[in-house]
């Protein structure tokens, strides 16, 4: 049997070579370091899939992926990138790739993709359409749940199909809902939002369908609701668990028949609008307990995207309040700060009920309450309090801050008594020396509590797994030596 041929286009020789001894049993295996090369061999040969890294030298990965949405046989093209932002993800996705994984990943990973093509292989052209930058603003995470989420955004943005956003209050709903439109093809026209639970139950019906001149009391002109408003664009439909019984029937024919009714008229109104609604509420439960429709709820989840609460998403707090500092520097017009060491644990051991929506709001008050530009676990304790119901961790915060000091006066000490012992010494690498051997033992320890598994160390430290590779030769680290 003819063996399918795989691309890997990488200018990381050692990365080419470990996926090329993953799947070269299986499969016809060819190699490019550059977009140029990567041509090459696309124009010659019909690939069942290409791994394809989107910076390589030449032409760029984005490049070479618009270029294989043209081919007749298409290929199934996984992006592979060090820089997980949202944009990257989604521009992707829109632009035909199969999946979008990021550096450092694990073997497991990929082989997955591959099962997957086989039992799936029915990659469709896909209609391109530009990002806009500021989209990166909208969406702030690395997290392998909020990539998820940037995955999927991208595959909705060439078609209209109802969406079901569920989440916790303040985990960003509204804005992944802003960001499907604004990667659609609707994206020059309206995106209107809905508050439902913010619209007096007997006004709701009217808000969204509009009404005739005189229909009921107070009708005094004739009303566009917003569905109307929204022809041609989107219309969000926020808290959709508290619509009453009577408007989700109503809602569902709007669905089915693409067709409103104005509170007051017997003439439907034909309408193109792509909804997409969004609860915190179980709707499942409220099915059971007959506070939501069955029909609806299915009409409505065609796709369903869950965002997690950000206790569940810690690693993406960091960039979260980078982001938020930049931001309200702009807005405020104040200068920019930046996090002591102990702020940013606080907060990475807070578990924010209010979520993003809480994150951002404490960042903003420090930024305007605190003289100092660095924001210290002092100033978020004064918003969020000490916070021992929300702390993930029984160290109390003031035990963590003199963990955190004690442990920096310890270095300084150490490279104070070194400093003393060799400043009349002929000595000119005081500094190499130093960093060389602190490297050294924290790889070494490290190591040791990972029990030598490369891939766990690598993420922690912050590097890729070459780099690790290298470190361990470099200081001639015994990987078969445990304390």
């Amino acid at each position: 049997m003819k063996k399918h041929k795989i691309l890997i286009v990488d200018d990381e020789q050692s990365l080419v070579y470990v996926l090329k001894k993953l799947l070269e049993d299986e499969f016809n295996i060819d190699t490019a370091s550059d977009g140029e090369e990567a041509l090459s061999h696309i124009k010659k040969n019909e690939y069942f899939a290409i791994f394809l890294d989107i910076r390589i030298p030449k032409i760029n990965g984005m490049d070479v992926l618009s270029y294989t949405r043209k081919l007749d046989v298409k290929p199934n093209v996984i992006i592979m990138t060090a820089q997980n932002t949202m944009v990257n993800a989604i521009d992707a996705m829109k632009q035909g790739a199969y999946d979008y994984i990021t550096k450092p990943f694990e073997l497991e990973e990929i082989l997955g993709i591959i099962e997957k093509i086989k039992k799936n292989d029915n990659s469709s052209d896909k209609k391109i359409e530009k990002s806009e930058d500021f989209l990166d603003t909208l969406l702030v995470g690395k997290s392998k749940t909020m990539q998820e989420v940037f995955k999927t955004i991208g595959k909705l943005s060439h078609n209209s199909v109802t969406v079901l956003i569920l989440g916790e209050s303040g985990t960003g709903k509204e804005l992944v809902a802003r960001a499907i439109h604004l990667n659609s093809v609707r994206n020059d026209k309206p995106f209107i939002v809905v508050n439902t639970p913010s619209i007096p139950s007997e006004l709701l019906e009217s808000e969204l369908f509009g009404h005739e001149k005189g229909s009921y009391t107070g009708a005094n002109e004739k009303k566009e609701g917003k569905f109307i408003s929204a022809n041609g664009g989107t219309i969000f439909l926020d808290e959709i668990g508290d619509m009453p019984l009577n408007l989700q029937a109503k809602l569902l024919r709007v669905i089915q028949e693409k067709e409103v009714e104005p509170v007051g008229s017997d003439k439907p109104v034909k309408i193109d609008v792509r909804i997409i609604a969004a609860t915190n509420k179980n709707l499942k439960s409220m099915i059971k307990n007959a506070k939501f429709r069955e029909d609806l709820y299915y009409r409505l989840n065609v796709i369903e995207i869950t965002l997690p609460p950000l206790r569940e998403r810690k690693s993406d707090i960091p960039i979260l309040a980078d982001f938020f500092i930049k931001k309200f520097s702009n807005e405020l017009n104040i200068p920019e700060k930046r996090l002591s060491s102990d702020a940013l644990s606080f907060i990475q051991s807070y578990n924010f009920p209010g979520n993003i929506r809480e994150l951002e709001n404490a960042i903003r008050r420090c930024m305007v309450m605190s003289p100092s530009s660095i924001l210290n676990s002092e100033d978020f304790i004064e918003i969020l309090g000490n916070g021992e119901n929300n702390l993930n961790t029984d160290i109390s915060l003031k035990d963590k801050k003199t963990e955190i000091n004690s442990f920096e006066d310890i270095i300084r000490q150490k490279i104070k008594n070194y400093a003393e012992k060799v400043k009349n010494a002929e000595i000119n690498d005081v500094y190499k020396s130093i960093m060389g051997l602190t490297e050294k033992i924290i790889i070494e320890e490290i190591l040791n509590l990972y029990n030598f598994n490369q891939l766990k160390v690598s993420r922690l430290l912050g590097i890729n797994r070459n780099t690790l590779r290298k470190k361990i030769n470099e200081y001639k680290i015994d990987l078969k030596k445990t304390n």
